[in-house]
Formats: structure tokens, sequence, C-alpha cells
């Protein structure tokens, strides 16, 4: 019998979930980066572990400073609509006083599995303390310690995680490993890049529409991107001196994208000062 389900992974900022979500599909589906609270919108990665496809649900992650009341909103949402709950703690750090504080928030009801990430920056005495001490705050269905940058221990997490689902047709084919659009997914590729380029809080406050993309006779394809920002400052820092920083966030996403479509990419970026009453918080569209 098939089994499906949706799997909120949770936790703070640069816990590691983006990088788990990619490592556990196989497949880049959601964007990494220093800086906090990258997942501006929910990005579904969809993995087949035998007869079970797992949903997962990469959400906005928490800091001690909310930058954005909507974006909270939408991982309690997430959380709220999941079968269980990956619950993901950066073991390297010293103070959990904030993962416990979320820990709190999660209804008893709740199935949460507990993973302790980055275990190879850590002693192993110090895990088992910090899982000892979490346990008190609630009791898991699993304790995993993982690496999601090495991919220690992520298959058990997989195995577990399909073990566990409710039996239920696939909502997905077979073949699909993301439920954003290709537009989205480039989107989404471009963004990560300008937060790599582009600093303080001004990546926040654009939003990056894919307005064209098309597939061309040679097989490459032609991808035309807008990128909205505030006000004429704003727009001077992202092209920057001679359209230099343009083009290097360009030529990044191009290459990326070129990668993971396995095709020639023409990117072609449009910096705007956004006039509408469109959100402002780091979207892609």
């Amino acid at each position: 019998m098939k089994k499906c389900g949706f799997v909120a992974v949770l936790g703070e900022t640069n816990a590691g979930k983006s990088t788990l979500i990619n490592r556990l599909v196989g497949q880049k589906v959601s964007i990494v980066s220093r800086k906090i609270q990258t997942t501006a919108s929910r990005i579904h990665g969809i993995v087949i572990r035998g007869e079970s496809q797992i949903i997962l649900v990469d959400t906005p992650g928490f800091s001690k400073n909310e930058k954005n009341v909507q974006l909270e909103r939408t991982a309690w949402q997430a959380c709220g609509e999941s079968d269980s709950i990956l619950f993901l703690v950066d073991a390297s750090k010293k103070n959990f006083n904030n993962s416990i504080a979320l820990l709190k928030k999660i209804d008893d009801s709740r199935k949460i599995s507990l993973l302790l990430n980055k275990i190879d920056l850590v002693h192993k005495p110090k895990l088992l303390e910090l899982s000892q001490m979490l346990s008190k705050t609630r009791d898991f269905e699993n304790i995993f310690m993982i690496s999601s940058l090495t991919g220690s221990g992520v298959d058990r997490v997989l195995d577990c995680l399909a073990s566990a689902l409710p039996e239920k047709e696939w909502l997905y084919g077979d073949d699909e490993i993301t439920d954003s659009s290709m537009e989205k997914y480039a989107s989404e590729i471009t963004r990560e890049h300008i937060y790599h380029r582009i600093h303080q809080e001004i990546p926040y406050l654009c939003v990056v529409k894919t307005e064209n993309l098309q597939n061309q006779a040679d097989g490459s394809v032609k991808i035309s991107q807008n990128i909205y920002v505030k006000n004429r400052a704003h727009r001077i820092i992202f092209l920057g001196r001679n359209g230099g920083k343009i083009k290097a966030i360009g030529k990044a996403a191009r290459e990326e994208l070129s990668s993971l479509l396995k095709r020639e990419v023409h990117l072609f970026l449009h910096v705007l000062i956004d006039k509408s009453s469109r959100p402002t918080f780091g979207e892609v569209v």
C-alpha cells in the first residue's frame, strides 16, 4: 500500500533546514544562505522512499528578533498542516533558549522528531547532554544526530519518515522533486545569489519575478527576470559600479541554473523600482 504525507521542517534561523531538505531530496530545491530568513515562502521537496512519498516543507526560520510577522505565520501554518514535524537544532551553538521556547509553543499532541544537526562540529558528550536537555522540554518520536552538510545520519531519517506516513495515494508523480514551477525555481536561484552579494537588509526588501521562460530551438532556455526594489538608492546598489554587481549576480545564477537544468541558460536580469503595492519581503514570484 502506498503512503504519502507532509513533513514540516522547523527550527531557528541557520539551523540548516534548507540544506537538510536539499540533502533529503538529493537535489537543490531550496536556497541556502548564511543570512537569516532566506526561505520567504514554503517550498515543498518531494522524496520517494520505497512505497512512500514524503513531501518536505521548508519553512522560514525563527530568530530572536523577528523581521516579519508574516514569515513566522507561514512557518506555524506549515507546522499545523503537516502530518509530522522535524525540529532541527544547530548542535554547535552555545545557547538553546530560543529552540526550547519554540518547542514549548508546539502542541503536545503533534508528532515531533528531534534532529541535532552539524554533529561533525561537536564532540559526542555534548550531543548526549543536549539530547537529554531538550528531551526534558517534551517527548520526541525519534532523536536523530545528523550532518546536513555531509549526509551523515540522513538515510535513517528518511527510513523513519517513510514508515510513519499515513496510507494514502501519492499526490505527485514519481519523477517530481518539488511542487515549484520552473519559473519560481529559477527565481529562487537568482534570489540566493542576491543574498550572497547584496548585504544588510536590502535583499529582504526585493522581489524576484521570472517574467518569461522560453525553450529555444537549440535546446537552451531563455529566462528573463525582473528584480523589484524599493527605491532608486537600492537600485544603484544592485547595479553596482558600471553594472558590475548585477552582472556578477546574473553570471552566478546562470551558471548554477545551467548546471541544475543540464542545459545552456541565457539569463537576463532587470532591476526595477517597484511602485506598486506588492509585498516586498524577499519573496519570489
